[in-house]
């Protein structure tokens, strides 16, 4: 797995290397770490006063005869109820009911709604195939047919029938290149765009960025047609116009996030170019203020009172999206970096994400981020470094969990080695925590600490690094049970030249 730090003893890699190191790490951990959170699908469930009791019981053959007729009923009353009952037991299928999706006339009989007169009919019809899109592909593609009437009912005037019916699509979008080749090929992408250009309806606007969210997904054979259609540039205007609602502006970050993962270097210029960014960096930092403004007055409540309560950040659902899309912009050429951290409320966010919110998931993101950031140049290393991060990254060594430790370890082995600065660190702390690294059985973070250690012993003068591995505790026996059994060649010509370091025989061998 390629480190998102420079190497020692090698040449500088390209820009082009450069970024195809980070595009690769960076797949690697949303694919493996993040993918969480944010639900590529989405249930519709019931109010509990819609739901009904008996729904919790398993779907048998006879209820599958029950609501068959239901649905064929000549009466309005019956064909609602039996599809009132039909969403409630799709929020949780049992296997029979599945069956009767997969091999049933269940599909049919829904679609035949979308076709009908009676709006209220085909709202309940559309809960139940947003719901089935919800599931596995088996179930999910069954509603493939439906699509027409999906994008017919985009032009509904009926506003609650015009957001299901993007919101089924938007489920069947997530699921595979095959399912949004197909919706592109009926049209759902342009009614899709052509929606979010011009809803003035929050609702509505969050759940068709939901479904381009999706929609722009790789692979797919009509990725540059988001650009053709100009949707980085319709997804800043309507940020512009809803900035204040955070909701909105969640839902159309995270569709530059996507479109930014996949994009091109001319593309990430175009959403560069559309000032999207600075509204995201001012709304993440007007989230964090919402945020920390809560917790003190919640702490202020709570002085005189014995009871506490678990921190939480609602700001979390918004700073994701927004870090992830900054986070894919950086990894992009070392210029388009370089133009996100000149921004001056960019390096602040991180900061800020890194030590004032209470989601993990954020400070994890954070890291992330500023690891792509510090491996660029060394200007980029001293924005950084001048905003005062560095307490903040050697807290995380000292105190976080293992996961959260080594994203921080890139970003100071990247301001030592980008920067040259490594004499700014406080090494004599550093020096003992990458010694715990070098103990640790993650291979990774063997590496890391590893790294570390032979910049200290490179790059600070005379024998200082030596002096401070000689004053932790174990320090060169962490090396020596390291040489004999690491697997790593690499590794181990590395440790074998620090431990001759240590002990003076390069300087013994040179004399004689």
């Amino acid at each position: 797995m390629p480190p998102r730090f420079k190497e020692l003893y090698k040449p500088n890699p390209t820009g082009k290397d450069a970024r195809q190191r980070r595009l690769q790490r960076e797949s690697q951990l949303r694919s493996l770490q993040r993918e969480q959170l944010f639900m590529g699908k989405r249930l519709r469930f019931r109010t509990p006063q819609e739901s009904e009791t008996e729904s919790e019981f398993e779907f048998t053959p006879s209820d599958t005869m029950l609501i068959v007729r239901g649905l064929k009923s000549a009466n309005h009353e019956e064909r609602m109820e039996a599809l009132k009952n039909l969403g409630a037991k799709l929020e949780q299928p049992s296997e029979s009911l599945r069956a009767f999706v997969l091999e049933g006339a269940c599909i049919e009989l829904l679609v035949g709604f979308l076709a009908g007169t009676e709006a209220e009919e085909k709202l309940q019809s559309l809960w139940c195939l947003t719901n089935i899109t919800a599931f596995e592909g088996g179930l999910a593609e069954k509603v493939l047919p439906a699509t027409p009437y999906l994008v017919a009912l985009l032009d509904s005037e009926d506003l609650e029938l015009k957001d299901q019916a993007a919101w089924t699509l938007g489920n069947l979008a997530s699921e595979s290149q095959k399912t949004r080749e197909y919706l592109y090929a009926n049209g759902a992408l342009k009614r899709l765009v052509e929606e979010l250009a011009k809803t003035d309806d929050p609702m509505l606007l969050q759940t068709v960025c939901f479904a381009l969210s999706n929609m722009a997904r790789k692979p797919s054979c009509y990725f540059d047609q988001l650009f053709e259609m100009q949707i980085p540039l319709i997804v800043a205007r309507q940020m512009e116009k809803f900035k204040r609602d955070l909701g909105c502006v969640k839902e159309l970050s995270w569709v530059y996030a996507y479109l930014a993962a996949a994009s091109n270097e001319q593309q990430i210029d175009a959403l560069l170019e559309t000032g999207a960014i600075d509204i995201i960096l001012e709304c993440a930092l007007a989230a964090i203020e919402q945020d920390n403004a809560a917790s003190e007055q919640a702490s202020s409540s709570n002085t005189n009172s014995n009871s506490s309560s678990s921190s939480s950040s609602s700001s979390a659902p918004l700073l994701i999206p927004a870090i992830r899309t900054l986070g894919n912009i950086a990894a992009g050429t070392d210029s388009q970096t370089h133009v996100l951290v000149a921004k001056p409320s960019f390096v602040q966010l991180l900061v800020r994400c890194i030590e004032s919110t209470s989601s993990r998931a954020v400070e994890k993101e954070s890291l992330w981020v500023l690891s792509s950031i510090t491996a660029c140049c060394k200007d980029d290393v001293n924005a950084v470094v001048d905003a005062n991060v560095v307490p903040d990254l050697v807290r995380i060594i000292e105190k976080q969990n293992f996961d959260l430790k080594k994203e921080a370890a890139f970003s100071l082995l990247n301001i030592a080695i980008v920067g040259g600065r490594i004499e700014d660190l406080p090494n004599e702390k550093l020096c003992f925590e990458f010694v715990e690294f070098v103990r640790s059985q993650d291979e990774e973070l063997v590496r890391l600490g590893v790294q570390f250690i032979s910049i200290l012993f490179d790059q600070l003068p005379g024998d200082v690094g030596v002096g401070l591995l000689r004053r932790v505790a174990g320090g060169i026996d962490a090396l020596e049970t390291l040489i004999a059994v690491t697997e790593d060649d690499d590794t181990r010509s590395t440790v074998s030249a620090l431990i001759d370091q240590y002990y003076g025989e390069e300087e013994t061998s040179e004399m004689q």
